[in-house]
């Protein structure tokens, strides 16, 4: 296999290429970032050529490309990957909503990667956990609807964020001040703040729309009722979300967990049982970084029907929101040696 990682050197794709590794261990890697370099990885030397040469002549050709980059870029290396022979999968928002290209989490709707298929998009990062938690729950009962509240960490706005984030975390824990007085009020360190960017006419942001119609999408339920809200907290690596879910037909609380923990029907999911949430956390997540953490299942105080609960989900937003579902998906086409990489624990 010729495998091409376009953004190598950010978060995802330093994520990606040490997942790749491990899927098809011995596939000829091209690498390419916004310029080029050599990085260091195990002991070796590894060449990053500029994004650019993939518009030359002597651009390589091959089999399978991840695209780790912005709406725009992608929008314009996309296609030339494809003229070059790859299948692509695709993390940026440019055709998550396309419908000529499928949106797909493994283990929810992989089934759409078909031998025809060249091009797939990835789902935003607060999408993938939480459609693995909830596709078991819409194929059994249905899903009337579903409000989340996510709580997205620092590293989903990129590698320069996060390092600012840490240098200012700690420049401001070095004082002994209880009220964060050090702290810039606007910034990210030791803070909670709106997740507003590209907050359109509805007053929604783009994140929280990115939520309500991409869920939609992968569960095929367009008419789904789901809302969101979403913040940013200092936190490194690790998306939390809190859901209020109503399902169409009765169920227990018993039945919600036994089948979250069911690994035939719910893959991926990793069950935290009972109503305190113990070890279910968004650093848990870095500890099973390829799994969707789900828990802290409760009846709503005011069910008398036995269709609506609350329910908490957290998950690795570089490895099973990103990295980890584009590999999954790559390997509805490319089976990996690595069963942990499968598109689904069967296969």
């Amino acid at each position: 296999m010729e495998i091409c990682i376009l953004g190598a050197t950010g978060l995802v794709g330093t994520e990606l290429l040490a997942l790749v590794e491990r899927a098809w261990p011995d596939a000829t890697l091209h690498l390419f970032a916004s310029r080029s370099r050599e990085i260091s990885r195990a002991g070796a030397t590894l060449t990053v050529r500029a994004a650019s040469d993939l518009e030359g002549p002597d651009a390589p050709r091959g089999d399978l490309a991840f695209v780790a980059l912005d709406d725009d870029h992608s929008a314009h290396y996309c296609p030339r990957l494809l003229e070059l022979g790859y299948r692509v999968i695709d993390k940026s928002n440019t055709y998550r909503l396309d419908p000529h290209v499928p949106l797909v989490v493994a283990g929810v709707n992989h089934q759409e990667v078909r031998e025809g298929v060249r091009l797939v998009a990835n789902p935003n990062c607060t999408t993938i956990p939480l459609t693995l938690a909830l596709a078991p729950i819409h194929r059994r009962w249905g899903l009337a609807s579903v409000q989340v509240s996510t709580y997205q960490a620092i590293s989903g706005a990129g590698a320069t964020t996060l390092d600012d984030f840490l240098e200012q975390s700690k420049t401001g824990y070095a004082q002994p001040d209880r009220l964060g007085a050090p702290f810039d009020p606007s910034g990210y360190a030791a803070n909670v703040v709106p997740h507003a960017g590209n907050t359109d006419a509805t007053g929604f942001s783009s994140e929280e729309l990115k939520l309500v119609r991409e869920s939609r999408k992968i569960l095929a339920a367009e008419g789904l009722d789901v809302s969101a809200q979403c913040c940013r907290v200092p936190v490194a690596v690790g998306h939390y979300e809190q859901l209020w879910l109503t399902t169409k037909r009765p169920t227990s609380l018993e039945n919600l967990e036994t089948l979250l923990a069911d690994g035939a029907r719910a893959p991926w999911v990793r069950v935290y049982r009972g109503a305190s949430g113990q070890g279910l956390s968004s650093l848990a997540a870095t500890e099973h970084r390829d799994e969707a953490l789900a828990g802290r299942v409760r009846a709503r105080l005011d069910d008398t029907t036995g269709t609506r609960y609350c329910m908490t989900v957290a998950a690795d937003n570089l490895r099973l929101g990103a990295a980890t579902n584009a590999v999954r998906v790559a390997a509805s086409w490319f089976p990996s040696a690595d069963a942990a990489l499968a598109s689904t624990p069967s296969s």
